[in-house]
């Protein structure tokens, strides 16, 4: 909770510097929806059970503080919607039914203005929201992004950004005794509104 708090603060934080800067427009702010696929990695070689993986959806709020015309960092929030599942052979468990993602991208355009491509990398700390009888435990997990996206300026205001992304979670987030090594990876697929920075 405390994390969630800071990043908001941050959030607003950085939205009310750019709102006093008349000239420049560093900071631009939007959000995203997309969807994404669900790559959770078990290790049988402790024990049985099996996983099945599926597609969900995503949405999220984004932001963006451009250094200069090519290079920005861009904190995102985002609410996950997976569909994985482990059957233990009596008994099927979702694996983080609802993650929220908070993410800290470095961005690297190829071109300075109009349509761009990017590339995207950064780490994302994920926190499971829902838990019952139905879901498997799990504790909460840092991964590292990498992505492609295309910038597309509509207007002088306003840009969208087709991105896709590969998270690759590092750690073992299973709280279960009956699963001994669960690493959760996904893919999206998602499109970004937001406005442009002006420099």
């Amino acid at each position: 909770m405390k994390k969630m708090i800071v990043f908001a603060a941050a959030f607003l934080l950085a939205g009310m510097v750019s709102a006093q800067d008349t000239e420049k427009k560093r900071f631009t702010k939007g959000f995203n929806v997309g969807i994404n696929h669900a790559n959770a990695l078990l290790d049988n070689s402790n024990g049985g059970g099996s996983i099945q993986n599926g597609t969900g959806f995503r949405m999220g709020l984004i932001s963006s503080f451009a250094f200069s015309e090519r290079i920005s960092i861009d904190p995102k929030a985002e609410l996950s919607f997976n569909t994985s599942t482990f059957w233990d052979g009596n008994q099927e468990f979702a694996i983080n039914p609802v993650d929220l993602e908070l993410l800290g991208h470095l961005k690297v355009k190829t071109k300075k203005r109009g349509f761009s491509p990017y590339f995207i990398a950064g780490p994302n700390l994920k926190i499971p929201l829902a838990r019952n009888n139905a879901t498997l435990p799990t504790r909460q997990d840092v991964a590292i992004d990498l992505g492609v996206g295309w910038d597309v300026p509509l207007g002088k205001k306003i840009r969208i950004a087709p991105e896709l992304r590969y998270s690759i979670g590092l750690m073992n987030i299973t709280e279960s005794n009956s699963v001994q090594d669960l690493k959760f990876h996904n893919v999206s697929l998602l499109l970004n509104f937001s406005g442009r920075p002006r420099l």
